[in-house]
Formats: C-alpha cells, sequence, structure tokens
C-alpha cells in the first residue's frame, strides 16, 4: 500500500531541523519512554508462529477483509485471513494515542477544558465545548465511546505538539515492532492512519498490559460530570457490544470510518485461561463485526478442544 503524503510531509520536515537536535529529542525521549513503560510485566509475542489450525481457517467464510486470532500466551496464530494487509484502521488509532499519552505520566486528576478547535471536525459528541473535565473522565470517553474531540484535549493535554505526539504514535510502532503500522494524527478520523490485522491485534495486547487501560476497556458504562457548567452529568457506554455477551471478553476497542468499514479488536479469556486477542478489519456492516469475530473466537474454543 502507498505511503501516505503525510509520511513524505514528515521526512521533509526532518530534513529542515537541525540534525543534532532531533536526534537529542529523539534519543531521549526513547529513554524516556522506556523510563515510563506502565506495562505490568516483560510483554512477550517475540516470536508468533502460525498454527496449523490457522491452515484451516479459511473453511470459515467471512465478509470482513481481514482478521486474525492470537494466542497471546503462545504467540501463536489461530485464525488468518489477509491478516498482513495494510487497511486504514479508523478508531483503533486510539489505543496507542493513549499508550503515549499515558507514558508521559499525566495526573489523571488535572483538568482540561474542551476548545473549539479540539471539537472542529470531530463529529457528533455529547462534551461541549467550554466544558472542563478531568484527564481521567477524557481518557474513558476516548476509549469507551471512541470520542475523538476527547483524543485531541489528551493529545494537546500530553505537552506534546501535534507533531511530537504522532512522531511519539510511529516511534512507539518501532518499539513494539508494528512493522506495518503508520499513524498521521491521533484520532483515527483520516484514513491515513494504517496497519494490519496482526499489528493491531499486537497492540491490543500490548495496551492491555496497562493497568489503566484495561480498567477502562474492560468497563460497559461509566458516568462522569463537567466541572463547570452547571456541573453537566455525563453517561457513556461502551462501543464494544462483545462486552455484554456470554465470552469472557477483558477489553476491546471498535473503529469506523468511510475507509476503514467496521472495525473491532477484543481480547477474550478462555475456559482453560487462554489468552486470544481477536482483530477484524473492514467488516460490511456495524454488527457483522461483533459476529465474524465471535465466530471466529468460537471456532478457534472449538479447535482447541478437538486438540486437547
Amino acid at each position: 500500500m502507498r505511503r501516505p503524503v503525510y509520511f513524505f510531509v514528515s521526512i521533509l520536515l526532518v530534513f529542515f531541523i537541525s540534525k543534532v537536535e532531533w536526534g537529542n529529542w529523539l534519543w531521549d525521549l526513547n529513554k524516556t519512554q522506556k523510563a515510563d513503560l506502565h506495562l505490568e510485566d516483560e510483554v512477550p509475542l517475540q516470536t508468533i508462529y502460525i498454527s496449523e489450525k490457522a491452515k484451516e481457517s479459511h473453511k470459515l467464510q467471512l465478509r470482513s477483509e481481514a482478521a486474525v486470532v492470537l494466542d497471546t500466551k503462545k504467540g501463536e496464530i489461530i485464525f488468518a485471513k489477509n491478516m498482513e494487509k495494510e487497511l486504514p484502521v479508523a478508531s483503533l488509532t486510539k489505543l496507542m494515542s493513549a499508550l503515549v499519552f499515558l507514558e508521559n505520566d499525566p495526573n489523571l486528576d488535572d483538568t482540561v477544558t474542551i476548545t473549539i478547535a479540539d471539537a472542529n471536525g470531530s463529529g457528533r459528541s455529547q462534551l461541549r465545548v467550554g466544558e472542563t473535565f478531568t484527564l481521567c473522565d477524557l481518557l474513558h470517553a476516548s476509549l469507551m465511546s471512541s470520542s475523538n474531540r476527547s483524543t485531541r484535549v489528551l493529545a494537546r493535554a500530553s505537552d506534546l505538539s501535534p507533531f511530537e505526539f504522532v512522531a511519539c504514535m510511529n516511534l512507539k510502532t518501532k518499539e513494539l515492532s508494528l512493522e506495518n503500522t503508520f499513524f498521521c494524527e491521533p484520532t483515527g478520523l483520516d484514513e491515513s492512519n494504517i496497519s494490519t490485522a496482526l499489528d493491531c491485534a499486537k497492540l491490543l495486547y500490548f495496551a492491555l498490559q496497562d493497568s489503566v487501560i484495561a480498567s477502562i476497556l474492560s468497563k460497559t458504562t461509566y458516568e462522569f460530570v463537567s466541572l463547570n457548567a452547571g456541573k453537566k452529568r455525563h453517561r457513556i457506554g461502551s462501543t464494544n457490544k462483545l462486552l455484554f455477551s456470554s465470552l469472557n471478553v477483558k477489553g476491546g476497542k471498535t473503529g469506523y470510518n468511510g475507509a476503514s468499514g467496521w472495525c473491532l479488536g477484543t481480547m477474550v479469556e478462555g475456559e482453560d485461561g487462554k489468552e486470544m486477542v481477536a482483530v477484524i478489519l473492514d467488516a460490511p456492516t456495524k454488527h457483522s463485526r461483533f459476529k465474524e469475530i465471535r465466530s471466529i473466537v468460537e471456532w478457534c474454543i472449538e479447535e482447541d478442544k478437538k486438540g486437547s
């Protein structure tokens, strides 16, 4: 897939920045990120391989363009369809934005006010310009209800410039070995944010190692109030409808824009403690992404029982 124009613009900008100054900034940034990691444990997934089961996964006829199921404890791919095809990933982008935001070690009780710039072109939202919220509340809105303006506010509150924040997102892709992933902005509104089903599965797994993100992505609803504007009360619900299913869902993230189609990533724990991360990209309808991801997870569970 052709890299977006933003990529080449970024390269040109780097040339116009002092090489020494830029190099020192990236060096310091890399050291800071490694020092401030919120991951609970050392992350495995250094080696990922395709199982024999995945070779049989073509028996399931999916309408989604790409899909993968990854056994996180073994690093084993147990279902695959176009898992390395680069596609727009819409709001799955927000997983990386949350990781970068949290790595700057913010005080989640700090407050920030939504501006016109945050809201402009961000889509519909119950969070209005001029309302003030804690960073914790905005992080919930970003991850649970996929609020674009909340994500923009979080990026702005990180004390990084827009260019620096996106640079950190792409630096993080290298750190996590997401080799086919590129971001040009933090919300997923831009179709130039691209990744693969396999990279998204790894990204979701890494994000769920952060205790704050994991706690948020496991919630079905969340209530909070604005700190001004008459203490207006807000109630948001998770867009991940699998949280209401019989599956033991540990967390997940949805995404949609016109180019990406309907996307979904979720982590499910089996009865035997097996952790599976499943991702669907470019599903044809809002509901089919849930139906198809459930079907591939259940297929993997049944295949695992046959082999035991």
